[in-house]
């Protein structure tokens, strides 16, 4: 009776085995998962919050997929089966995480404790699946206690990156960080930032002051500065090669109109809004339809 009790447990937890793997095969790691970016980031594309835990997320080709779960970051490679590789982050938690939209290659942000020197950090690092043993892990050293990175703008041709530090309740700071190891913060004309973008083949920053609702470009390599928005209050959306959208807000916030513009020409407006739309729901790829209407009309 005993033996058969043992046996019975035995193929209890074999079952329960192929059922994770199964799920993780055929479910969570199946090449046609629907993935799709539609805003600035992965993670704000897929709706989910700041936080990135027990969430999972896939490289653009689908070759990878990452799971996020408390302090453990696990990468799975598409056709191979046993362990995943592991990130370590050394008691640390994940405040950002995301696939470059070109390559197998992802970024990721954590804070907190590190569990050997009991000291507070805030890290951005480049993870490569490809070259596991070659993991690139910047320190932003002046980060304040409790502070983390929300948000990433990543020059793809450049390999500038451009971090969003959240640091009390509406506060944020911008730090830059490049090749070169060179991390450093970058003054802005906002506290209250909302969304960051920069172009792909140049060190070319925006943000915008959800305060005053003014859209700004920072040059980063002579950190020169200027509003580029029309007058009135606007919120940045993103960033498509050479253009920039950005929409136009109430004072609720909410969408009344949209632009599509290029630095030294200016702003056109591609969409005017006759219900005012939640921030929330404007997209990178909302605007791109939107641009392609006006140009099919004015043809």
């Amino acid at each position: 009776m005993k033996a058969r009790k043992v046996l019975l447990t035995f193929i209890i937890g074999i079952g329960i085995q192929a059922a994770v793997y199964i799920y993780l095969d055929n479910v969570l790691f199946a090449p046609a998962s629907d993935f799709q970016i539609g805003g600035t980031n992965q993670q704000e594309a897929m709706g989910f919050g700041v936080e990135p835990n027990g969430q999972t997320y896939y490289s653009f080709d689908k070759r990878f997929m990452a799971m996020i779960v408390d302090d453990n970051v696990s990468i799975y490679e598409a056709g191979k089966k046993g362990e995943p590789q592991r990130i370590h982050l050394q008691g640390q938690k994940v405040s950002f995480f995301e696939w470059l939209p070109d390559r197998d290659l992802a970024i990721l942000a954590t804070y907190g404790k590190n569990e050997k020197t009991g000291k507070y950090q805030v890290h951005i690092a480049q993870y490569n699946p490809l070259n596991p043993d070659h993991e690139l892990d910047t320190p932003i050293e002046d980060a304040p206690r409790d502070s983390k990175i929300v948000d990433v703008a990543y020059s793809t041709a450049t390999n500038v990156v451009y971090m969003k530090l959240e640091v009390d309740d509406n506060k944020y700071r911008i730090y830059r960080t490049d090749a070169n190891y060179d991390t450093r913060r970058i003054h802005v004309q906002a506290e209250n930032i909302g969304r960051i973008a920069v172009f792909y083949d140049q060190d070319v920053f925006f943000y915008d002051n959800l305060r005053t609702g003014v859209v700004y470009m920072v040059d980063g390599a002579s950190g020169t500065w200027r509003e580029i928005s029309p007058g009135g209050k606007f919120r940045l959306v993103g960033i498509d090669g050479q253009e920039i959208f950005i929409a136009e807000v109430n004072g609720d916030g909410k969408v009344i109109a949209a632009y599509r513009g290029r630095l030294k020409k200016g702003f056109r407006k591609i969409a005017t809004y006759q219900t005012p739309e939640d921030f929330s729901k404007i997209t990178l790829n909302s605007m791109r339809e939107a641009s392609d209407k006006m140009d099919d009309t004015s043809k």
